[in-house]
C-alpha cells in the first residue's frame, strides 16, 4: 500500500474526532437529529482548522447507509467513497482553478440531477472567495432555491470576500484556530502511535510554529520525524524551522535585565551571522513576552501560556524577574518594531534601535512621566467649577478685563484702536489649554502656540492675536473653531464661546526677563534639571546663532 502522510492518515473521520470546534459540532448534530439542516453553509477560518473535513463528515452523515446519522458508520461504500473522494454524489470544486462562469454554469445543470445513488447530493466549493463575480451571481439563485437534497458547503479562508448576497443565504460557521494545549494533546497521541519519542519542548515549538493550524502541526511533526528519526528533541525542531533556541530568547531577557546594550548588540550580530531571519526572531521574542507576561499575571501554573509544564515553569522563573509594568512596556517597543520591521530598509539597524530602546525602556518611562507630571492634560472639571473658583482670582480678571475691543471680522481683520490691558489666565492654566489642544489637533496647537494674550469671563474665551500674525488669525474657519470651542470647554469644565481678536503689537515691559532666563526658569526645564543633572543650554532659533558653550549655566 502506497505511504499515506501523517496529517491524511489522522483526518478525522466523525463528528466526535475534529478537535477545537465543539459549538460547529454540536450545532451541526442537533440539526441533523431534528431534520432541521440548511440548504446551505460557509465554512470560514483560517488552514488547517478543519473545514473541508466537516464538510466532508456532514456528507457522510447524511449519505451513510445507516443514516441521515450523527455517527456515520464509515464502513458502508458511501462512507468509504467520501472518505477518499470518490463518491459520484459528493462532489468536490476547487473555486481557486475553476473559478469561472463557465464552471459554475456546468454545476447549475448538475445540480438539476438527483443523486445516482446516496440520498444528499453535496457540493463542497473550496476556496469559495477565489470565484469571479459573475460565477457568484450564476450560483446566486441556485442557492436560494436549491433542489430538495441538495445541499452546498463553501469554505473558505477569507469569508469577507464573498459577496452579502450570497452569505445572506446561507449559515455560516467561523472555525476557530485550535487552542495551544489541544494541539500538544493531538501530536502526543500520534507521536505514541507513530512510535516517536518527542521531547515536551520540542512539542511546543511544533504548535507554536503551526499558530493553530493542525494540519501544519502534524506535518512538522511528520518533518522532524524524517529528519531526527524515532528521537525528537527540541534542538533539533528548532534548527529544522530555522526558529531561535530558547537560551538565545533567555540572553535577551538577561541583557534587557542586566541593561546592557554591548550583549544586545552581539545577541543581533550573532543572528545575522547564522543566517536568521530578524523578522521571524522578532515574532517569536514577542511569543516569548506574550508568555512571560500571562505568567507573570496570571502565576507560574497558567494554562493560558503557550508552554509545556517544563518550560512553563522556567519561563515563570523570568518573568519574575519583571514587574507586569517593566513587561508591558517591553511588549509595546517589540511591537511596534516587528510592524516597522516589515518595511525597513535595513532590518539590521531597525532591530537593533528596538532592542536598544527595551534595554532603555526604564530610564524613557521615567522621562514619560515626569513629563506627564508636569504638562499631563488635566481632569474636566465639574459643571460647578466656576462657582468654586477661588474669589481672589476672579476679582483679579474682572480688575484687569480691558475695555470692549473690536472683533475680528471677516475677511480682513481690524486692529483695536489701543492695546489691551494684560489681563490673562494663569500661566499654568494657559499650559493646560496649550496641551490639551495640541493632543487633540496638531493644527490647532500650533494656531494657539501664537496666542499673545489669554481671557476668560462670562464663558467667554478671548485668545488676543498681534497685528503680526493678523494672517494666522483669519486661517481657522468656522468649523476649526467649534472644534477649539470643545476641546477648550472641556478642559475649563464648562461651555466656552472663543473670539479671536487683534491688538496693536506690544513692547515687553523693561522688568520683563529676557528670553533666556524664562527658558532656564521654566517648571519643566527645572525639573529635568533637578531630576536629571548635567547644563542647560539655551539656543537663539531666529536666526543668531547659539550662544558661548561657556555662558551655559550648570
Amino acid at each position: 500500500m502506497a505511504y499515506q502522510v501523517i496529517a491524511r492518515k489522522y483526518r478525522p473521520q466523525t463528528f466526535d474526532a475534529v478537535i477545537g470546534q465543539e459549538p460547529i459540532i454540536r450545532t451541526l448534530k442537533n440539526a441533523l437529529q431534528e431534520n432541521k439542516l440548511a440548504h446551505a453553509y460557509i465554512f470560514s477560518g483560517m488552514r488547517g482548522v478543519g473545514k473541508t473535513t466537516t464538510a466532508r463528515i456532514l456528507a457522510k452523515a447524511l449519505n451513510c447507509a445507516r443514516g441521515p446519522s450523527v455517527e456515520p458508520c464509515g464502513q458502508c461504500d458511501s462512507c468509504r467513497e467520501i472518505a477518499d473522494s470518490r463518491s459520484v454524489d459528493v462532489i468536490e470544486i476547487d473555486a481557486a482553478s475553476n473559478r469561472g462562469i463557465d464552471e459554475i454554469r456546468e454545476l447549475r445543470e448538475n445540480v438539476r440531477y438527483l443523486p445516482a445513488r446516496d440520498l444528499y447530493k453535496v457540493f463542497i466549493i473550496d476556496e469559495a472567495h477565489m470565484l469571479t463575480p459573475e460565477a457568484f451571481n450564476a450560483l446566486l439563485k441556485t442557492l436560494e432555491e436549491p433542489p430538495p437534497r441538495v445541499l452546498f458547503i463553501l469554505a473558505t479562508t477569507e469569508p469577507q470576500k464573498i459577496p452579502t448576497t450570497i452569505r445572506s443565504r446561507c449559515q455560516s460557521f467561523h472555525f476557530r484556530s485550535i487552542p495551544f494545549p489541544d494541539l500538544v494533546r493531538v501530536l502526543e497521541r500520534v507521536a505514541r502511535e507513530e512510535s516517536l519519542r518527542v521531547e515536551p519542548d520540542a512539542l511546543a515549538v511544533i504548535v507554536r510554529a503551526a499558530e493553530g493550524s493542525l494540519r501544519d502541526a502534524l506535518s512538522i511533526l511528520e518533518q522532524a520525524a524524517a529528519y531526527c528519526g524515532e528521537d525528537i528533541a527540541a534542538a533539533q525542531v528548532r534548527e529544522l524551522l530555522g526558529v531561535v533556541s530558547a537560551e538565545v530568547l533567555d540572553e535577551l531577557m538577561e541583557a534587557i535585565y542586566e541593561r546592557s546594550h554591548e550583549k544586545v548588540l552581539r545577541l543581533i550580530d550573532g543572528l545575522v551571522c547564522e543566517g536568521h531571519n530578524l523578522q521571524h526572531f522578532c515574532r517569536e521574542a514577542l511569543r516569548h513576552l506574550r508568555n512571560l507576561l500571562v505568567l507573570r499575571i496570571s502565576g507560574p501554573g497558567s494554562e493560558l501560556a503557550e508552554a509545556t509544564g517544563p518550560e512553563r515553569e522556567r519561563l515563570a522563573a523570568v518573568a519574575q524577574r519583571f514587574t507586569e509594568e517593566d513587561l508591558l512596556r517591553l511588549f509595546q517597543i517589540l511591537l511596534r518594531t516587528e510592524g516597522e520591521l516589515r518595511y525597513a530598509p535595513q532590518p539590521r539597524l531597525h532591530l537593533e534601535l528596538g532592542l536598544l530602546k527595551m534595554v532603555e525602556a526604564e530610564r524613557l518611562a521615567s522621562l514619560e512621566q515626569l513629563l506627564a507630571e508636569l504638562g499631563g492634560r488635566p481632569q474636566p472639571a465639574a459643571k460647578t467649577a466656576e462657582s468654586s473658583r477661588p474669589a481672589a482670582q476672579k476679582a483679579q480678571l474682572a480688575a484687569n478685563r480691558p475695555p470692549p475691543p473690536m472683533e475680528l471680522a471677516a475677511p480682513r481683520a481690524t486692529a483695536s484702536p489701543s492695546p489691551p490691558p494684560l489681563a490673562r489666565l494663569p500661566g499654568e492654566q494657559v499650559q493646560r489649554l496649550k496641551t490639551a489642544v495640541y493632543e487633540r489637533s496638531k493644527f490647532l496647537g500650533s494656531f494657539v502656540e501664537q496666542v499673545r494674550e489669554w481671557e476668560w469671563q462670562n464663558s467667554e474665551l478671548t485668545l488676543w492675536f498681534s497685528p503680526e500674525n493678523r494672517t494666522l488669525a483669519q486661517m481657522l474657519d468656522s468649523r476649526q473653531q467649534d472644534v477649539l470651542s470643545r476641546i477648550l470647554s472641556e478642559v475649563m469644565g464648562e461651555k466656552a464661546r472663543v473670539t479671536i481678536k487683534l491688538g496693536k503689537s506690544l513692547a515687553p515691559a523693561p522688568s520683563a526677563p529676557s528670553i533666556e532666563e524664562r527658558a532656564r526658569n521654566h517648571p519643566v526645564v527645572q525639573a529635568l534639571y533637578q531630576r536629571l543633572g548635567g547644563k542647560i543650554r539655551v539656543e537663539d532659533l531666529s536666526g543668531g546663532g547659539p550662544p558661548d558653550p561657556g555662558e551655559g549655566g550648570e
